[in-house]
């Protein structure tokens, strides 16, 4: 989850299925991409950065969790959505809609928002508009010749893609306020035409955010709040920077996974040339030739003549273990009887 020390008790998650998707540290170093003003300066000390793997077609959400450690010393909180650098939904949290759970600047237990998609017209349902979920569409990423007089334009379409950005602002009073369209349509979809891989400045992006069809009806429900610190002021900023799972290893988030080791080939015995044989083993060579020719192919010096020996021994139990046969009583045969 992605939190800052200095706000204890103030949680944002990216989700899919539900379940918080795993984060990891983004150390990259953007002070090159932003002013040296008082008010970056500001931002920059409380912004937390994150990493999360994106997967093709799925769709995702925003929750935002405010624990029973956080301090809530205003009226309400907001939090402007920011995908793909579209403004998509601004969900506020007034202490007069949460009174079972906040009292005062106490959180007596977990409050959640969930924020999973823009809002959209609903044709002839007035009190209520349709629900257009995030999601997570793939870049095509082409090399063709052909698209590289568009990679500025290329440059210009992706550059604000592949990052979901939360602010968080302390509010005033809210007050209920009735609308009878929708603020804005929001323009969030995929890139579309392929992209040229030279576009992508070895930042390997690899997903764009996109919208469901509008399908899912909703209440309407619109405050109106002040920022109480002005829209430079927010107290926290969190940043999710979302890659395919290739792309994060490429870019040593994660680990690489290792190739398997190849297999030694055992070293090949050189030939027997007996034209490399010294005398004294040509000797020893042309005894035990004779002997086995001697014995017919059993000399007494043989292994296999020691074994077998030692084997008919342990047969016989030793010559000393041998039973002598016992006879019965003597019998007396008549040899001249007729």
């Amino acid at each position: 989850m992605a939190i800052l020390d200095s706000i204890p008790g103030l949680e944002v998650f990216v989700c899919v299925d539900d379940e918080p998707l795993q984060e990891y540290d983004d150390d990259g170093d953007d002070e090159g991409e932003v002013e040296h003003t008082q008010f970056a300066e500001y931002q920059g000390a409380r912004t937390v950065g994150k990493f999360v793997e994106s997967v093709s077609d799925k769709e995702f959400s925003i929750r935002i969790n405010l624990e029973t450690s956080y301090v809530m010393d205003c009226a309400s909180l907001l939090f402007p959505i920011h995908i793909d650098g579209k403004r998509c939904w601004e969900p506020v949290l007034a202490k007069t809609y949460y009174a079972h759970s906040i009292q005062g600047s106490r959180v007596l237990s977990r409050v959640t928002i969930n924020a999973r998609g823009v809002r959209a017209v609903a044709p002839g349902i007035e009190e209520r508009e349709f629900l257009q979920k995030f999601k997570f569409s793939k870049i095509d990423v082409t090399m063709d010749d052909d698209k590289l007089a568009n990679v500025r334009e290329d440059m210009k379409r992706i550059q604000d893609v592949g990052e979901i950005i939360v602010k968080v602002y302390k509010g005033g009073e809210t007050k209920d306020v009735t609308r009878t369209t929708t603020a804005r349509n929001v323009d969030l979809r995929s890139v579309g035409d392929k992209v040229h891989e030279k576009a992508l400045k070895g930042d390997a992006k690899s997903h764009s955010a996109s919208l469901g069809p509008a399908t899912e009806p909703v209440k309407k429900s619109y405050v109106e709040c002040q920022k109480v610190d002005g829209v430079d002021n927010p107290i926290a900023i969190f940043k999710f920077k979302y890659r395919s799972r290739d792309a994060l290893k490429s870019l040593l988030i994660i680990e690489r996974t290792p190739s398997p080791e190849p297999a030694e080939t055992p070293a090949t015995e050189p030939a027997l040339s007996l034209g490399n044989l010294n005398s004294a083993q040509k000797t020893r060579l042309e005894q035990f030739l004779r002997e086995l020719a001697n014995d017919g192919g059993a000399g007494k010096n043989s292994p296999n003549r020691t074994i077998k020996r030692e084997h008919d021994e342990e047969n016989r139990g030793g010559e000393g273990s041998r039973k002598k046969r016992k006879f019965g009583p003597p019998v007396t045969i008549d040899l001249t009887d007729d």
